[in-house]
């Protein structure tokens, strides 16, 4: 990727991101010489960034059409602009994918014995259901749900999954201590 400022924007980087992820996710039956716990790790991520880059181009855009395939340069691009509800619930949808995935302590797998007491920085299960309540929880905005339904108020049902979410967050950590 070209380093001029305009390149290092959130929306083509975001959609580099999104197309990256997408690679990963549709060659995964590639990866062959990985045990399952790496492959389901690998998997983890692409879906929690697939979730993350869609997330902060709602924040400035509201609702895009989503891409969840690898697109070719000869595809034409007339895919159907969602509202911004539809868009963070397929958002949910990848970050709920990569929580399952992902785990609570990388130090506590193989694959991160490999670089054991430098695993902090990494996505794991909380990070996921974290960005997960997020998400959900702008999208149950009054703004947003104008946006989406026409209605100035907070989406009841978004909120009680935003909590949801949050608590099963705290319940991990306060059990865990992570």
């Amino acid at each position: 990727i070209p380093t001029t400022p305009y390149r290092k924007a959130v929306w083509p980087l975001s959609w580099y991101g999104i197309r990256k992820a997408n690679l990963g996710l549709a060659n995964m039956d590639e990866l062959v010489n990985a045990t399952q716990e790496e492959k389901d790790i690998i998997k983890g991520q692409l879906l929690f960034f697939r979730g993350y880059f869609y997330h902060e181009l709602m924040i400035s855009w509201g609702g895009l059409p989503y891409i969840d395939k690898v697109l070719s340069p000869t595809d034409e691009m007339k895919f159907p602009r969602l509202n911004y509800r539809e868009t963070a619930l397929k958002a949910a949808s990848d970050l709920e994918q990569a929580a399952q995935l992902l785990p609570l302590k990388w130090d506590d797998t193989e694959v991160g014995k490999r670089t054991f007491g430098n695993n902090r920085q990494r996505i794991n299960k909380i990070m996921a259901l974290s960005f997960l309540g997020k998400n959900l929880l702008y999208a149950a905005s009054p703004l947003m749900n104008r946006e989406s339904t026409g209605i100035a108020g907070y989406d009841a049902d978004l909120c009680k999954k935003a909590a949801e979410t949050f608590a099963k967050v705290i319940g991990l950590c306060d059990q865990t201590g992570v």
